[in-house]
């Protein structure tokens, strides 16, 4: 029978790490913790955790609902805030004796799983109210209001909230926020917490739109420069701000003696470039997102609510602070 000691050994960790990881209690990096449940998944390791799904005849199936969207940015550097998603999802699913599918929900019908998680904001109201009107459903970085579906996700708001004030209370004044379409959850959450941010303080929020799938950040940049040069650059994503940083470096800006320039999601082309940003537990998403949807698949905990994790801040060499 594999042991934990087993599993600390093949992920090249201390047992420790591994209880850690298992218990989700105390710091771990993202990749110690996807080291340490690939090697769960691999060595069909059996955590106290998932002793109740032992006596199960057959590995309960759960769909993960993506949409064409996020399969196509997959195989791209933009895409990995998703892949690491759902990486942790299929390799906690593997703890709870759960097997899952991948489906994209506008290729195929939502059905035959016994539950489903469904990732990303793509898919309309309408339809997320019907699959979850016939199943158990969890959304992952999504969330819609009135409509009390079991959703995990981001506390964007507050994450952008807590850098746009400590901007403020270092002296800064021109903080612009550079972000994505606001129909999608995630984006409008953070524009929301840049504003609250402003108004709190008394400052004018001044913001633009850009969809990093169909334009070229040199014309919303331009915008932005046209009037004033920007202290602080506040992007709603990596992706933006890593566009956004190196199109400023090669019109001659200094980063960050005059524009601070942050992100949020923590890819690891963050750190590459030096961006400081908020970092998002992209696999604490999927390993809560997994165990939510094991609880209401076993009659646990039934009551649906809506978890936040907290974002942190990673100062790097693109912001003074």
């Amino acid at each position: 029978m594999v042991s934990i000691e087993d599993v600390a050994k093949y992920a090249g960790v201390s047992i420790a790490t591994v209880s850690r990881v298992l218990n989700r209690t105390g710091y771990v990096s993202e990749e110690t913790e996807l080291r340490v449940l690939k090697a769960v998944n691999e060595l069909d390791y059996k955590p106290h955790i998932s002793a109740r799904t032992l006596a199960r005849k057959k590995n309960q199936q759960i769909g993960l609902v993506i949409s064409r969207r996020i399969q196509e940015l997959l195989g791209k550097e933009i895409g990995t805030f998703y892949k690491m998603i759902l990486e942790a999802i299929e390799n906690a699913a593997a703890m709870y004796k759960m097997t899952p599918r991948k489906i994209i929900f506008e290729e195929e019908e939502v059905s035959g799983c016994d539950g489903y998680i469904i990732i990303g904001s793509d898919m309309d109201e309408e339809t997320i109210e019907e699959i979850s009107s016939r199943s158990r459903v969890v959304l992952v970085d999504h969330y819609i209001d009135g409509l009390r579906v079991n959703s995990i996700l981001s506390d964007g708001y507050d994450g952008v909230f807590y850098v746009t004030q400590k901007f403020i209370e270092n002296g800064f004044n021109r903080i612009i926020h550079l972000h994505g379409p606001l129909k999608y959850y995630g984006f409008r959450d953070r524009y929301n917490g840049y504003v609250a941010a402003m108004r709190k303080n008394g400052k004018l929020p001044i913001n633009m739109e850009y969809d990093e799938l169909n334009e070229e950040v040199d014309n919303v940049l331009r915008k932005i420069l046209r009037d004033h040069v920007p202290e602080v650059l506040i992007c709603s994503n990596d992706i933006i701000a890593i566009s956004a940083l190196k199109k400023l470096k090669e019109w001659g800006y200094k980063i960050p003696e005059q524009i601070n320039v942050a992100g949020f999601d923590n890819i690891p082309d963050a750190e590459k470039e030096g961006l400081s940003t908020l970092h998002v537990q992209k696999s604490e998403l999927g390993l809560n997102a997994v165990k939510r949807l094991y609880e209401l698949l076993n009659n646990q905990s039934s009551h649906p609510y809506k978890q936040c994790l907290y974002t942190s801040y990673v100062k790097r060499d693109s912001t003074i602070i």
